[in-house]
């Protein structure tokens, strides 16, 4: 691979189109890093302009065109003066801006993303998505999420969350956030986990890679006093039974009692109250509806541990992207 190219005299504006081509087939480290750049900036400008596509239930991942892309974007990029007043009068470009997306209390929703990729939200959860030329970063705020990810090795697919991140190119996995750490499974594909060791001395993060029907717990555990980072080892996880929330179904698996009532009163107008916290480690092991809190009481062998309230569910806090 050479390295970057001389910067030719002629503008960005008039040589637009080459330049989203080479980042596209994957030759962006032959660019002068000032076309990358501005290239960069002006990809995020342009998906502010046309929000994704949002539905409710799940649906087929829809792929856009690319080449449809990159012609808008090079002819609005030839209309610059001088390929370097890209969107603002100053003469300087927006700080690039995340778009976060949310799903209520009791609902699903699909985000259809402008490469291709889709993001089918669970109930009380939320995504901040920012797509470039170069990257496709998102970052799971709260809950919980299917992503079907558009094959794209130029531009790695990566889901942060607060406890690591998970890189893919073209895959489909789920992330769920849980109190103090995280859950990755692998649909298809490969991905790959990292995060930041905490712990005394740490300078390298701990990677691990998962492939289809794997699943890996991730985040911080306490050990001799320190917060230390940990990627558990992988689990089997069936694909179907990956995916079940997206069709209506819970499917439990040895979750603790109080992680299982957390899950269904996300999707209930009903709420389950746990009335013994001695319990509340129990394993639970079944199939239910979403918003069917009766069901859940008969997969416990006390049932009058679980309450049933009509409490009204508060709602996906906002946070700043």
């Amino acid at each position: 691979m050479t390295g970057p190219s001389p910067r030719p005299p002629a503008p960005l504006g008039l040589r637009a189109e080459a330049v989203f081509d080479a980042l596209h087939d994957g030759r962006g480290a032959d660019l002068h890093p000032d076309d990358r750049a501005e290239a960069e900036a002006f990809w995020e400008w342009l998906g502010r302009q046309d929000a994704p596509a949002v539905e409710d239930g799940a649906t087929p991942p829809l792929r856009r065109g690319w080449r449809m892309a990159l012609t808008a974007a090079a002819a609005a990029l030839a209309l610059t003066v001088g390929g370097r007043q890209l969107y603002t009068g100053a003469g300087t470009t927006a700080a690039p801006a995340a778009t976060e997306y949310a799903a209520g209390h009791a609902e699903r929703r699909v985000v259809r993303l402008a490469d291709g990729s889709t993001v089918t939200l669970a109930a009380d959860s939320r995504v901040a998505v920012r797509l470039t030329p170069t990257r496709r970063d998102l970052r799971l705020i709260a809950g919980e999420a299917l992503f079907q990810v558009a094959h794209d090795t130029a531009r790695p697919f990566v889901v942060a969350t607060p406890h690591g991140e998970v890189r893919a190119v073209g895959t489909a996995f789920d992330v769920a956030l849980r109190a103090g750490d995280a859950s990755v499974a692998v649909v298809d594909g490969t991905i790959r986990i990292a995060l930041r060791d905490t712990g005394p001395g740490a300078a390298e993060p701990i990677v691990k890679l998962a492939s289809r029907g794997e699943r890996v717990a991730f985040g911080t555990a306490r050990r001799d006093g320190q917060d230390v980072g940990f990627i558990s080892q992988s689990v089997a996880a069936d694909p179907e039974t990956i995916t079940a929330w997206t069709r209506g179904k819970l499917v439990f698996r040895g979750e603790p009692l109080s992680e299982v009532v957390a899950t269904v009163n996300r999707y209930a107008t009903e709420q389950l109250r746990l009335t013994d916290r001695r319990r509340a480690a129990t394993p639970v092991f079944g199939v239910v509806d979403q918003g069917d809190v009766a069901a859940v009481r008969d997969l416990i062998d006390d049932p009058d541990a679980l309450a049933i309230s009509r409490a009204a569910p508060a709602p996906v806090s906002p946070t700043a992207s």
